[in-house]
């Protein structure tokens, strides 16, 4: 194992010369420790790290049932496997224990058009999660973001607010290996515009959109709407106390540091977390304790005073 972490940071080039960071393999295929040649290294949000990730699915019974918030499964994977890539198994392993919810609540980084999809029809699940938004432009309000575009799936192209018809339809996959349609108004089209500031940065080329296949698209823009209304918000607040729960298992049972090296023992040693936090839960329950309110940031209670 020694000889392996040198021979992956610093390798021969062509040129015969010894390659640094700049040429190493792909976080998925380097070994960060001599240590542990399971751990990987990953950034998320500007925070690096070596090791793993850990998946926490509890249940989310309204406060008024008065029923324990429980984790009913766990899942550990090396620090580079993205969110969506567990669902799936999250879902098979729920199911094998009759504990596939009717609604299953997950943060944005678990939600593709895919999943929206297949999970109603295929699992009988009903995903509630937030839909990023598509470009800068919608984030900002400004301009025109892909909303403000006609598509018209069968004559493949698009149309502008100003009426100006796409020339380039281009089918293939996104950076994460998914179907995607890419669409480019022409140069000549877009460069005398008088709304091309509100429409588009470049100066060389026309605007161009990336849309999903068009039941995908549909299903997006679906979302997107729900997801602005009051009655969405409502049922998607009750997804705050899994935060809760990280914060518990960091607390009170060491979740941040594996005390083990290996995928296998980590992934052991958490679901041992899961079953004290379970433990802590319940014991809280027979004895009487209320759940606790969710914590209010100090930011969010000068806006309440104010």
């Amino acid at each position: 194992m020694a000889p392996a972490v040198p021979a992956h940071d610093h390798r021969r080039s062509a040129r015969g010369v010894l390659a640094g960071k700049d040429d190493l393999p792909p976080s998925r295929a380097r070994i960060t420790s001599p240590y542990d040649p399971d751990s990987r290294n990953a950034v998320k949000r500007g925070s690096a790290w070596d090791g793993y990730k850990v998946h926490f699915s509890e249940t989310c019974d309204a406060r008024e049932t008065g029923r324990p918030h429980l984790i009913t499964h766990v899942v550990t994977t090396d620090a580079t496997v993205g969110d969506p890539v567990v669902v799936d198994e999250i879902h098979d392993r729920l199911d094998a224990k009759g504990l596939l919810p009717g609604e299953h609540l997950m943060d944005a980084g678990y939600i593709s058009a895919e999943l929206l999809l297949t999970a109603p029809t295929q699992r009988g699940v009903r995903v509630i999660g937030p839909v990023r938004p598509m470009t800068r432009r919608t984030v900002q309000a400004t301009g025109y973001d892909k909303a403000s575009f006609t598509i018209d799936w069968d004559a493949h192209r698009a149309i502008c607010p100003d009426g100006a018809h796409s020339r380039y339809w281009t089918e293939g996959l996104d950076n994460n290996q998914r179907p995607a349609i890419r669409i480019r108004f022409a140069t000549e089209t877009c460069a005398p515009c008088p709304s091309r500031g509100q429409c588009t940065n470049s100066t060389r080329y026309g605007r161009q959109l990336t849309v999903r296949p068009q039941d995908q698209d549909a299903v997006l823009e679906r979302v997107r709407a729900e997801q602005t209304t009051e009655e969405w918000k409502a049922v998607y607040a009750l997804r705050s106390g899994v935060e809760g729960t990280i914060h518990q298992a960091v607390m009170a049972a060491g979740a941040r540091r594996t005390r083990y090296a290996g995928l296998r023992k980590t992934a052991l040693a958490h679901v041992l977390t899961a079953t004290a936090v379970n433990l802590i839960r319940l014991d809280a329950w027979w004895t009487g304790q209320p759940l606790a309110p969710t914590r209010t940031s100090h930011l969010a209670a000068l806006d309440l005073a104010a």
